[in-house]
């Protein structure tokens, strides 16, 4: 449970890092789905709720404001680097730019469908087009993409469709598709109740909604959003609706005469002075188009006197305001109260902002906001729009900026009411709202089920770019290039830099491929980076040839479609599989199949391509995967290669697999299983294949899904040995968590094992005795491997699919020069075999010496006695201690942990006499210090009583001997702690004649095993140990003996069995049972 709560905190930390600032707590868990394939499990981590689990964790500030909580991650020192790093990020980046000629197709006759065998169903209707590329609010989104690559444009003439060498003359006149300028604008009051019928036909939409502005405030964007840039131009301008005059009935007088017969509705005259505030609160609502006020009365009865009321009203979600303290005697007056003060809350300048910076940028706002509604503002509605959509006030002078702008006309209708229009008179042309009016109208699908096509930009499996052939398509866009060619040679508005609209389209003359369709993306000194919603890719064009895209080229929808390759979308985590589809698709004339829809959310249409100019059709996707399978194909030659060493077993076999061969399996999975392109995961088998080459996806302790083949059978846990054939480690994992790869990518199930076992020549002999060595050269390091010659290998004869034998290389610092592994290993054994050949003569070579060994351990007790004896006087020498008081069982008695390593192995201190061993350690302390070098023993035997200095906590403790590593080496065992560690023997001191507690108190180490407890598997894993150390290392438990038995490793030592249970709660928790809860560890007594 542990680990996948910190798996869990892990992934929350990664959610938050990657976006500035905080998210509310449904954000967060909203993203977390997204990116993880499933909600927050707080309950299955204990937690009621989700603000009580990021209240309870660390490394999270939460806060709550106006009742929502936020939570954001607090970057830590592993982690400042990707928090700083996310904070500078721009909203969209930009690609690397590549060249992709022949944008126009060279052959473009009839096209064969492919033979009868796809299995796709005739999905791509028009409806389906529809509701496949087009955004909420009927706004097109098949051309609004960020991070395109840009391409070079071949624009040649003769390349156009359906055009002879002598093209017919096409007469397209700019009348037919713009506005007559030399309308008057009496004639277009007149005409604005037939526009807004038009805008009600084409279910328009404004441009900046309540929730687009809240977004451009928090500048959040969602965790689809960031996983794929793709979805980045999912956000167009849509079409703004004209706000029209209030007139009865919500429509305009249809009248030839000016705009002062215009009507406005509701009765706009102000009322009478006498009129109750409610009244003209209501009245002010319908001027300003906001909602109707809401009212709601509290009475208050208080237990002496009166009845009094409180009121409380809101104006739609902007405006609110309460009659408090100011109670009334009724609620009438309690509702005119609160009307008074929400009145002067909206009549005053100062609501819902700061001042505006400068009167400049409250003309250019004024004039934007004014000319999204084609039909006028009244003015007294003007403040408050404005404040809406700019979160700034007006500056007081705003009419007279307004007097002084020959965009904006000001007119006076019935009773003096201003109303403000958007002068389009004589500037028509080179309005900047023109270029965002509208978008380019949405695609629709061929109804075929299968598509002649042209590939313009293919930059992965995911990202594929094409133009559909046919009249309606790639015809009618080449007369539109045609006519574009044409009317921009001599005309055309251009278009101020200050005055060009982010994510407006445009025309932009190409260096190499003429006036193009456009849309702005980002604006930098000279230049815009610009997206060719015709092609897929981006650009960079000279603002100096940037001009207004006119109506009449608005008309032909976007012809690029995004697509990508269905079956092959793992390969597009890979530069490999990039680089395949860059070089085999732009330029071609192929066939598409689209296929069915899974994922709404998801832009890009799934299509299998084929290439239909052969005898043979050709389905490219599986060609692709093939060819992609087929270069990944390891094989050792005496031509040096650089590997990766993925294992090193026990036994000193080595793997060796091609650098970044394991990197792409593991990308190319997470890119399946998470994300917008995650995949359903199969059932797992319920035994294991009868094929051993049968592959499988297993997902590892550190969240990795890896490849893998089962090399043994089921055993009682129901659990099987792996062995994971790109990298060659052996893992035993649960049959359950096993995912047939067969069914879920055969793409990754064709792909070659990228791992391959071999041996180390004449070095293969010492692998064996030098395994730490070999890890601390190969493990981690780049590698260059290269095939022995057939004369250099051994010479015993080997199978012909026996591992080749192979030569590891390694460069060395600081020169960083090659070394030859193998060379390398053979030499320091051969010298560690001859060390020990020379110790093995000094040992026989000195019988002085040994002689003298025996005399020592045969006459040892002896000399002890008398060095006792004769140490008394200088300060103490080895003795032996006491045995440790044990508990019989069923006694209870209270213990300390000092140390632990599983449930089956820790140390305890009994509790009553631990201020006996404080006293003992402090006398240590002051007394170990005045002895020197000169006291260390010569000689010391096994079992024998000292003190010595540990440097690691600077203190001084009681060691007896456990024995002997070298004539110079001691291994020591600190009897009240439980320690082992190794020390010289001059470290060594005597038990010093001041102290005499550590020559009379026992030992204080006793070691126990945990009752009744029992490992899920063979032994207890590493989680389960740290987890066991969590809970018991440094505390104070009640311990129950339940048996008193034998170390199994030392029959000298006591083993207690105790059930440990934890009082300082309320309720007493069992150790053994809280393990078994938290699923580490099983009861024996219920297993038997």
């Amino acid at each position: 449970m542990a680990t996948d709560k910190e798996q869990v905190i892990q992934a929350l930390r990664a959610t938050l890092l990657s976006v500035k600032g905080a998210l509310t707590i449904k954000q967060c868990n909203r993203d977390y789905r997204e990116l993880q394939g499933d909600w927050i499990p707080y309950k299955k981590l204990g937690y009621p709720t989700l603000d009580k689990l990021f209240l309870d964790i660390p490394g999270f500030k939460v806060t709550q404001i106006n009742g929502e909580w936020y939570v954001d991650a607090i970057a830590s020192q592993e982690s400042q680097h990707i928090a700083s790093m996310v904070s500078r990020q721009k909203s969209s980046k930009k690609a690397i730019k590549l060249n992709y000629p022949n944008r126009f197709p060279k052959k473009q006759g009839s096209w064969r469908k492919p033979s009868a065998s796809t299995n796709h169903p005739t999905v791509y209707n028009n409806q389906y087009s529809n509701q496949y590329y087009r955004a909420k609010g009927g706004t097109s989104f098949n051309n609004n993409y960020n991070n395109k690559v840009s391409s070079n444009y071949k624009y040649k003439s003769n390349e156009i469709k359906n055009t002879s060498q002598n093209p017919k003359p096409i007469s397209r006149s700019l009348s037919d598709y713009s506005d007559k300028s030399g309308l008057n604008l009496s004639t277009k009051i007149n005409n604005i109740s037939q526009t807004v019928r038009d805008a009600k036909d084409e279910i328009k939409h404004s441009t900046r909604t309540d929730h687009d502005v809240d977004l451009k405030h928090s500048g959040k964007v969602s965790a689809s959003q960031r996983l794929s840039n793709l979805r980045d131009r999912l956000n167009t301008v849509p079409d703004l609706i004209p706000l029209q005059l209030p007139a009865a009935n919500n429509q305009c007088m249809e009248s030839s005469g000016p705009v002062t017969n215009v009507v406005p509705a509701h009765n706009l005259e102000p009322p009478p002075d006498s009129t109750s505030s409610a009244i003209k609160l209501e009245w002010t609502c319908r001027k300003l188009g906001l909602p109707q006020p809401v009212y709601k009365v509290y009475d208050i009865r208080p237990k002496k006197g009166p009845i009094s009321y409180d009121c409380t009203v809101k104006v739609g979600s902007t405006y609110s305001s309460s009659s408090y303290p100011d109670s009334s005697p009724s609620d009438d007056l309690a509702k005119e109260v609160a009307a008074v003060k929400l009145l002067a809350i909206i009549e005053s300048s100062d609501v819902g902002g700061m001042p505006t910076s400068s009167s400049s940028r409250a003309l250019t706002c004024l004039t934007e906001l004014v000319a999204e509604h084609e039909a006028g503002l009244w003015a007294s509605t003007v403040p408050h729009l404005y404040r809406e959509k700019y979160g700034e006030n007006l500056p007081s002078n705003w009419q007279e900026l307004v007097e002084n702008c020959p965009k904006i006309i000001k007119d006076r209708v019935v009773n003096g009411l201003l109303v403000l229009l958007p002068n389009k008179e004589g500037v028509e042309a080179s309005v900047p709202g023109d270029p965002i009016d509208s978008d380019l109208p949405p695609l629709q699908f061929p109804e075929d089920d299968f598509w002649n096509v042209y590939i313009t930009v293919a930059n992965s499996t995911l990202e594929i770019w094409l133009r559909i052939i046919g009249q309606e398509y790639s015809g009618a866009f080449e007369e539109l290039l045609a006519d574009m060619a044409n009317y921009y040679k001599n005309s055309g508005t251009s278009v101020d830099k200050s005055m060009i609209v982010i994510n407006a389209w445009y025309a932009a003359n190409l260096d190499d491929g003429g006036w193009q369709r456009a849309k702005i993306l980002e604006i930098n000194d000279d230049t815009a980076t610009v997206f060719l919603g015709d092609h897929g890719d981006d650009d960079f064009v000279s603002l100096d040839k940037i001009k207004i895209l006119e109506p009449q080229f608005r008309r032909l929808p976007a012809q690029g479609v995004l697509c990508r390759l269905e079956g092959a979308e793992e390969l597009a985590a890979s530069e490999a599989g990039a680089a395949l589809v860059r070089r085999r698709l732009p330029g071609e004339v192929l066939v598409a199949a689209p296929g069915p829809r899974h994922d709404p959310l998801d832009p890009s249409v799934a299509l299998v391509l084929y290439d239909t100019s052969t005898q043979r059709d050709l389905n490219l996707n599986k060609e692709i995967v093939h060819d992609f399978c087929t270069a990944a194909t390891f094989t050792i030659t005496q031509k040096p290669c650089e590997v990766e060493v993925g294992c090193v077993s026990d036994e000193g076999r080595v793997w060796v697999a091609r650098a970044g061969g394991a990197a792409i399996v593991r990308n190319a999975l997470a890119l399946l299983t998470a994300g917008p392109y995650r995949r359903p995961l199969p059932a797992a088998p319920h035994a294991p294949a009868p094929n051993a080459a049968t592959l499988y996806i297993v997902r590892t302790l550190a969240g990795d899904w890896v490849r893998c083949t089962i090399i043994s059978g089921l055993d009682g846990e129901g659990t099987v040995r792996t062995q994971l054939v790109d990298s060659g480690l052996i893992l035993r994992a649960p049959l359950s968590s096993l995912v047939p790869l067969q069914t879920f990518s055969p793409a990754l199930n064709d792909y070659p094992h990228q791992a391959l076992q071999v041996r180390l020549g004449a070095a293969e002999r010492a692998a064996g005795r030098m395994v730490s060595r070999l890890r601390e050269l190969v493990l981690g390091a780049r590698v260059l491997c290269r095939a022995l010659p057939a004369d250099a290998s051994p010479s015993s004869p080997s199978a012909p699919s026996s591992p080749p034998h192979v030569e590891l290389f390694v460069r060395t610092a600081p020169q960083n020069l090659l070394a030859s592994v193998n060379n390398s290993i053979l030499m320091e054994y051969e010298c560690l075999q001859l060390d020990s050949l020379k110790e093995d003569e000094k040992e026989a070579t000195n019988h002085v010496e040994a002689l003298h060994r025996k005399k020592e351990r045969i006459f040892r007790s002896q000399s002890s006695s008398g060095t006792v004896a004769g140490a008394s006087v200088g300060g103490g020498t080895g003795s032996p201690l006491p045995p440790p008081p044990l508990p019989v069982p069923g006694q209870c008695f209270d213990v300390y942990i000092a140390m632990a390593a599983n449930p089956w192995n820790f140390v305890i201190q009994p509790n009553r006499t631990r201020h006996t061993l404080q006293a003992m350690m402090s006398s240590l302390q002051v007394e170990c210090p005045k002895l020197s070098e000169l006291d260390a023993p010569v000689n010391p035997a096994n079992g024998e009583l000292y003190t010595v200095y540990y440097e690691k906590d600077a203190s001084w403790y009681r060691v007896t001997i456990a024995g002997t590593v070298s004539p110079d080496t001691v291994s020591v065992y600190f009897c009240d702690y439980g320690d082992l560690a190794l020390f010289p023997n001059k470290a060594l001191r005597p038990v010093p004649a001041g102290a005499p507690l550590a020559r009379s108190l026992p030992p204080q180490a006793v070691k126990a095993r945990l009752y009744d407890v029992w490992p899920l598997h063979q032994d207890w894993s590493v989680e389960d140990c740290i987890r066991f150390q969590e809970l018991c290392v440094e505390q104070q438990f009640v311990g129950i003996c339940k048996d008193v038995g034998k170390d199994p490793l030392n029959a000298t030592e006591p083993l207690l069995t105790l059930d440990l249970i934890d009082t300082s709660t309320d309720e007493d928790i069992y150790l053994n049972k809280q393990l078994v809860a938290e699923g580490r560890a099983r009861l024996e007594s219920t297993a038997s």
